[in-house]
């Protein structure tokens, strides 16, 4: 076998074979080994284990001064995520963007032919001609690092995802490092699979049914019926003449005029404690819970501020020219949790103020008003509503009133 194609499967080169002496404590070892069989208890997160295998490894004679676990993730708005750890600095966790995989300093790196491959690769930083394969590998040795590893962690649907372990030792990774390394590479897997299975399923749930919704089905609410009475403000929203904006564009064109104006105007909703429970076409329904330490007062505040924020942002950007939202904010009691039937459930609101809310949007629609309130919020209000209205609501008894502001 060839040198680099030794390096290549993570094999150290025959000269260094008897240049490297670590002492490993085997021992420790195996009960590290163990312990990360067991489940790696009682860590909570990753932060957690990553820190405990990582000192637990130098301890025992691994000499790593800087470890990095790679996995994709299941989210809307990042690729993956990085955990490195080295001796100063514990664990630190960065998000990759969305575009990272298409990056040209992406795949100038070991980690696509590892995980694709499903092959290690070991270079030794010493060696003028391996910094030149990949662009870490430079920026490693300008820190002081000596030899690096790139493992596949294969997941048990056969998936790769990747772990990197580096060393400032001045003759590197010695065999007996690198068998306990080897040692530790499947459970490793085990834990980093267990750990994304909780997080994909947790960052899917809250994607597709909001934060709090996806904690409560999270924590067991999963059968027809669970939930709860809660009192909160209720926002529902739509574009302004979207009917007009949707004919004069393609299918395409108008869900991404969608995403962008959603973009701007749904990060204020949970920036003030809301929570978006479903988009609605061409606007989403949101709620600002209120109970003991938050008011109805606070809560109408903290909706409103973020129809003034949301609107601001909108207005600061060219899509500000095109679009505009209507709004409508009511408050009442009413059950969140589970309905649906057989195996098919959805978690929301159901109830006589979200009706109520739904019918005023429809009002200002037809009323052209921007921003409408009704009674029960108007005078909470940071400025001083007018009454715009009194009609008739289908379903409810005598006329409603209208407040715009």
């Amino acid at each position: 076998m060839n040198q680099k194609a030794a390096q290549t499967m993570g094999i150290p080169e025959p000269q260094a074979q008897f240049a490297v002496q670590q002492d490993i404590d085997h021992a420790a070892i195996d009960g590290l080994v163990a312990w990360m069989i067991d489940g790696a208890r009682p860590s909570a997160n990753a932060h957690d284990f990553i820190d405990a295998i990582c000192r637990r490894l130098v301890a025992a004679g691994v000499p790593i001064g800087r470890f990095a676990l790679f996995v994709d993730t299941l989210h809307p708005n990042m690729s993956g995520l990085r955990f490195a750890w080295t001796p100063e600095n514990g664990v630190v966790q960065s998000e990759g963007p969305v575009d990272l995989f298409a990056r040209e300093d992406y795949q100038l790196n070991p980690l696509p032919l590892v995980m694709r491959q499903q092959v290690s690769v070991r270079r030794r930083l010493t060696d003028p001609e391996a910094l030149t394969e990949f662009m870490i590998l430079g920026e490693l040795r300008d820190e002081g690092f000596t030899d690096y590893m790139a493992l596949p962690l294969v997941f048990s649907d056969g998936e790769a995802h990747a772990v990197t372990f580096s060393t400032k030792e001045p003759d590197g990774f010695s065999i007996e490092a690198i068998a306990a390394i080897d040692l530790i590479q499947r459970p490793l897997a085990r834990l980093a699979e267990t750990y994304l299975l909780r997080l994909n399923a947790a960052t899917i749930i809250s994607t597709y049914v909001g934060r709090n919704s996806g904690d409560q089905i999270l924590h067991g609410r999963v059968h027809r019926g669970d939930g709860e009475e809660i009192e909160a403000v209720i926002l529902f929203t739509d574009l302004i003449d979207f009917t007009e904006l949707s004919n004069r564009r393609s299918g395409p064109q108008i869900v991404s005029l969608l995403n962008d104006a959603f973009d701007i105007v749904v990060p204020p909703v949970e920036a003030h404690g809301g929570e978006v429970l479903k988009f609605l076409g061409d606007g989403f329904f949101a709620i600002f819970p209120y109970n003991g330490a938050t008011t109805l007062h606070d809560a109408v505040r903290a909706a409103s501020a973020t129809l003034v924020e949301g609107e601001r942002r909108l207005a600061e950007t060219p899509l500000g020219q095109e679009v505009a939202f209507r709004s409508a904010l009511h408050a009442g009691r009413f059950h969140y949790g589970n309905i649906g039937g057989a195996n098919r459930l959805d978690f929301t609101a159901i109830g006589q103020p979200i009706n109520y809310a739904a019918r005023m949007l429809s009002a200002a629609s037809t009323l052209s008003l921007k921003r409408v309130a009704s009674h029960e919020t108007a005078g909470h209000l940071c400025v001083a509503p007018e009454l715009a209205a009194e009609i008739p609501f289908k379903g409810f008894d005598g006329l409603q009133r209208i407040y715009a502001y």
